[in-house]
């Protein structure tokens, strides 16, 4: 399966939109080429991507390495603003045919292989390797397990050298092929930098950052912090140092004068080694957080670096040596001393609702990283193993903020997804466990955030907005916050606060959920910008085939737009998904009736009867 995307698209046509349009269609008839030679099949093409599949492994890589190269020697001589550049993930695994798309976790993983490649770069997965790399005369280099979103199981990435073509090592009739249909493997190959048509997940963040979200924060100091590594820890064992990344990341968001990414926007660099310049270039960071930490005999020995990415320097590197009892000053002193190294000035408010320690339970704190671990994978079982790790956690500190916040957000997932048959005592538990860490500390931002959500779907959105409101005060970098911010203000009537909001959250987490891009891009349409809607949902609405509002919205757009064309197919998605969707109910949901008829108007147009 190939798919492409060129590396900031947005930007490129800003500077040249005549000029960069004439060089993609060039560039997209060198992948017509090349998939067609290698006997594969363009799926579909929206805007700058492109979707296709291969019959075989070796087809697959061969036609990879056959169009990198040639788009080199295009780029060759071309000044940075005029390079289309690509990057190519390749994937062996299971898919749902269903008419000429086609769906499933081969093509997430293939997805999610795309953004880890070098610019003008291939990877492959395990199972391509296995395949190739008797067959195929190329380098391949093995860059480690890599946990990407909504796939359970860590995914091994090997790096393919690009020189000259591939010649195989012998016949390739001798290992045979792979049929194309329902449940059966396909070769998965995906090409592009950010490539967001089947939710690759930083498109939407490269998007945002051609937007008015960016000017708010290109006077701060932008910060990653990477995960942490420990030495021997695979699978769950990686919880610890994943929580120790989680909690020096909290620690710096709630400084309002650093611009600090999310879990989700470093979980893709876990485990491989990256150039800082590399960082700072796809994350659009200027510095970056990074170390190393080993746990012995109730001791825990940690290594911290800073560096000016965009520069390759080191600007401070600490060793720490600590009873693992003192994590949470340890956390404190990283965070001190990180922004004592870059100079930032901090108000007497921001330094004392900074450093606070939530448990003197350390077992209580474990439990509480491990129950993270699970809750990031967005399934049911998981979901209820995260639940009872919290509930250990209360068992022993009943007061613990971070452990009833955390449970909370179990039980709105219940809610959120459709988990439990009880949606209504979901919604009300997780209300209920936001209202008590509120009492017990009114300054724990995610407290306040988790709150906000629940009071937005119980319909009191004023004291929703208020209360999200608060927790950005709290923590300025905490996307849920911004996200939750825009959905209010996208249905209460004020899509132009909406879209900062939400362009914002997708700076900070390039890993959102889908109801934030769908609701960015209904704001878009609200404020008039049907070709940026159509821009951002054609790229997540086949990714999210089971889900009504993306080609809803879209066939509204194209309808807008006097695309009738595009308005049909949109509509056929539509129906295919909800054949009963419900548009004056869901455009009911306005708090602005203008806004219903907007929505109900494109919708006319698209052709909706």
């Amino acid at each position: 399966m190939l798919h492409a995307d060129v590396v900031g698209y947005s930007r490129l046509m800003q500077a040249d939109e005549a000029g960069t349009h004439q060089r993609l269609k060039a560039y997209l008839a060198v992948f017509d080429t090349h998939i067609s030679q290698g006997g594969g099949r363009i799926v579909g093409t929206a805007g700058d991507a492109v979707l296709a599949d291969f019959p075989s492994v070796v087809d697959a890589v061969s036609a990879a390495v056959a169009i990198q190269a040639a788009l080199a020697e295009r780029n060759a001589g071309l000044s940075p603003d005029g390079k289309l550049e690509f990057r190519i993930g390749i994937n062996l695994g299971d898919v749902i045919v269903d008419a000429d798309d086609i769906f499933g976790d081969g093509v997430n993983v293939a997805a999610r292989l795309e953004s880890l490649a070098d610019p003008g770069g291939i990877v492959v997965s395990a199972a391509v390797y296995d395949q190739v790399k008797d067959k195929l005369a190329l380098p391949l280099v093995d860059r480690g397990e890599v946990r990407v979103k909504n796939i359970a199981d860590p995914v091994r990435v090997y790096a393919v050298g690009l020189g000259e073509r591939p010649l195989p090592k012998q016949d390739r009739r001798s290992f045979g092929r792979v049929t194309a249909a329902a449940g059966v493997a396909l070769v998965l190959l995906l090409a592009g930098l950010g490539a967001f048509w089947i939710a690759a997940p930083s498109d939407p963040v490269k998007d945002a950052r051609d937007t008015d979200a960016e000017a708010e924060t290109e006077s701060k100091p932008t910060i990653a912090v990477l995960p942490f590594e420990e030495p021997g820890a695979a699978g769950e064992e990686t919880y610890f140092a994943d929580g120790i990344t989680e909690g020096v990341t909290t620690e710096f968001g709630r400084f309002s004068n650093l611009f600090v990414l999310s879990w989700n926007a470093v979980a893709p660099y876990k485990g491989k080694a990256v150039a800082p310049e590399q960082l700072s270039e796809d994350l659009n960071v200027r510095y970056v957080v990074g170390g190393t930490l080993r746990r012995t005999d109730g001791r825990l020995r940690l290594t911290v670096q800073l560096t000016d990415a965009r520069r390759g320097l080191l600007l401070w590197s600490e060793r720490y040596d600590r009873d693992i009892a003192d994590i949470f000053a340890l956390q404190d002193d990283i965070a001190r001393q990180v922004v004592g190294a870059l100079a930032v000035r901090l108000t007497r408010l921001e330094q004392d609702r900074v450093f606070r320690k939530p448990t003197e339970k350390l077992d209580a704190y474990d439990y509480v990283l491990r129950g993270r671990h699970h809750l990031r994978r967005v399934e049911r079982s998981a979901n209820l193993e995260a639940r009872a790790l919290f509930e250990r956690a209360l068992e022993i500190d009943p007061r613990y903020v971070d452990a009833l916040v955390a449970l909370g957000w179990s039980h709105m997932n219940g809610f959120l997804y459709g988990w439990t048959e009880w949606q209504g005592r979901a919604l009300a538990r997780a209300r209920e466990l936001a209202e008590q860490a509120v009492t017990l500390d009114d300054r724990h931002a995610a407290a306040h955030a988790l709150l906000a959500q629940a009071l937005t779907f119980q319909g009191e959105l004023a004291q929703a907005t208020e209360t999200v409101e608060r927790a950005i005060e709290l923590n300025p970098n905490d996307p849920v916050s911004h996200a939750i911010l825009g959905n209010l203000t996208m249905w209460s009537g004020d899509p132009a606060v909406a879209a900062q909001s939400l362009e914002l959250a997708l700076r900070l987490d390039p890993e959102p959920v889908v109801m934030w891009v769908v609701n960015l891009g209904l704001s878009y349409y609200l404020l008039g910008r049907y070709e940026d809607t159509v821009r951002l949902l054609e790229r997540i609405s086949r990714r999210f085939n089971e889900n009504p509002v993306p080609p809803a919205v879209l066939a509204a757009a194209h309808g807008q737009l006097g695309q009738r064309d595009q308005a049909a197919a949109a509509l056929a998605r539509l129906k295919r998904v909800s054949p009963f969707f419900d548009a004056g109910g869901y455009a009911g949901n306005f708090s602005d009736p203008s806004h219903t008829d907007h929505l109900l108007e494109g919708l006319a147009k698209a052709g909706l009867e």
